[in-house]
């Protein structure tokens, strides 16, 4: 169980300490910035798995096989790992404001080099290298909103309001999410042929990022950080005494991120291994799956938005803990129908994957963003943001890079029964590792909650 130790920062060493003078106006702007800088990010995360759909169709397996597409998929992911350590630690050194329209800058270059992508036959570096060398530089921008967007977050709100301005900024992956399906609907009605609508697809996320861009412009430096950086102890201290902290915060991280990316950057491929062919009409194929994917979005974005209400009445921990054990249920109900040899229809799925994001959403998806932003020092709080969702997402590599070779070679109920494993695990690791509440966190900082 997660015990109070000397390793942690003492009460001596508060890790917010909210400036009143810094007007309303200011923090308000900087979440604003924040949640804008996230959909954009969460859009060109969960945006792929549709292009991919629509690769496939346009050029067959033998340009966009398993390999490619667990290429594509974890070049970014590769890219988001180099983008939370860099830019946390780079936050934490140079400022927040710098960080954040550096990572913007690189988001929309990121989006818009992948729309302009060539197919050439014969050419070495074909169209699946040249989004995966794409989405790698994107990857980059989009991780290091992670700890930019959480730090600014947590220093621009008090001990009253930090965990649902928190929570309200990583609800924005929902509804990038969401866009993403909605801009596939609307564009094929208007008669878009697939090969444009795929560029579009993966140019569109320029968009919010660039005006991301221009408000981080404008923003002032957060008062936490220019407070911390009169302080006379050194990073390098601190962090050695954040460090039990970290076991919980990315180990759980981790674990959620195996099945989390794994299942949300190919639900559309399962869904679409679920339904009738379509083989004559691969227009009408892509709109069902871009509907399938809306109304995932929808599931997710209730998620978040019971997360939103159970975050200042249920402890990060309850929270957590309560949100693995109802994923380790769906995942383990699935595995048994595969099984019993009554593998589940693209209904089915869409429910249980649903079901999977109402658990997520509502708990440790928001807990695992909200934590790492609240009991680490300001001297550190970004790097450690960094750190934690950088283990995560190398959980998020493992899984998108076994996905596709055990959904081939073992079926989706392998998949399942893994994601099952995983997630039960995420469980006992939660219950060893994340503070009960808050007289636990007080241990670290009494302003905390």
């Amino acid at each position: 169980m997660f015990q109070a130790s000397s390793n942690m920062p003492s009460e001596s060493t508060p890790l917010f300490q909210p400036d009143q003078q810094e007007s309303d106006r200011e923090k308000s702007w900087r979440v604003a910035a924040s949640c804008v800088g996230f959909m954009a990010d969460s859009y060109d995360l969960f945006a792929i798995d549709l292009v991919i759909v629509i690769l496939q169709m346009q050029y067959g397996e033998s340009v966009f096989g398993h390999q490619e597409v667990s290429l594509t998929v974890s070049m970014m992911l590769v890219g988001l790992v180099l983008g939370q350590v860099t830019f946390g630690v780079v936050a934490d050194s140079i400022g927040r404001k710098s960080a954040s329209v550096m990572t913007a800058a690189l988001t929309v270059l990121g989006a818009l080099a992948s729309a302009f992508c060539v197919h050439l036959p014969g050419v070495p570096i074909g169209l699946p290298h040249q989004l995966a060398l794409c989405r790698g530089i994107l990857g980059v921008g989009v991780g290091g909103e992670y700890p930019v967007s959480a730090t600014m977050t947590s220093e621009s709100a008090n001990s009253q309001n930090r965990g649902r301005l928190l929570a309200l900024v990583i609800s924005m992956q929902g509804f990038g999410m969401l866009l993403a399906s909605l801009l596939a609907m609307g564009a094929l009605h208007l008669g878009i042929s697939l090969e444009s609508l795929w560029r579009l697809l993966l140019g569109f996320g320029a968009v919010p990022s660039a005006i991301a861009f221009v408000m981080r412009r404008s923003m002032h430096e957060t008062e936490a950080y220019l407070h911390s950086a009169q302080t006379g102890e050194s990073k390098l201290s601190v962090m050695q005494r954040c460090s039990g902290l970290l076991v919980g915060t990315a180990g759980s991280w981790f674990l959620m991120n195996l099945f989390q990316y794994s299942l949300g950057s190919f639900k559309s491929t399962i869904i679409s291994d679920a339904l009738p062919s379509q083989q004559d009409n691969p227009r009408a194929q892509v709109l069902t799956i871009a509907e399938y994917s809306a109304i995932q979005s929808g599931f997710a974005i209730a998620g978040f938005a019971l997360g939103h209400l159970l975050i200042d009445n249920l402890s990060r921990f309850s929270m957590q803990i309560y949100g693995f054990a109802g994923i380790t249920l769906v995942f383990a109900t699935v595995t048994g129908m595969y099984i019993q040899g009554t593998p589940p229809s693209a209904s089915t799925l869409l429910v249980v994957l649903g079901a999977m994001y109402i658990f997520l959403n509502a708990g440790p998806n928001i807990t695992t963003y909200v934590l790492p932003a609240e009991i680490y020092p300001t001297q550190v709080r970004a790097t450690c943001h960094g750190m934690s969702a950088a283990v995560g997402k190398i959980g998020a590599v493992i899984g998108t890079a076994a996905f596709p070779w055990l959904e081939e070679w073992h079926g989706l109920g392998t998949v399942f029964g893994a994601c099952t494993v995983v997630s039960a695990v995420a469980v006992l690791v939660t219950y060893a590792c994340t503070p009960r509440g808050a007289e636990e966190l007080k241990d670290i900082d009494k302003d905390i909650l």
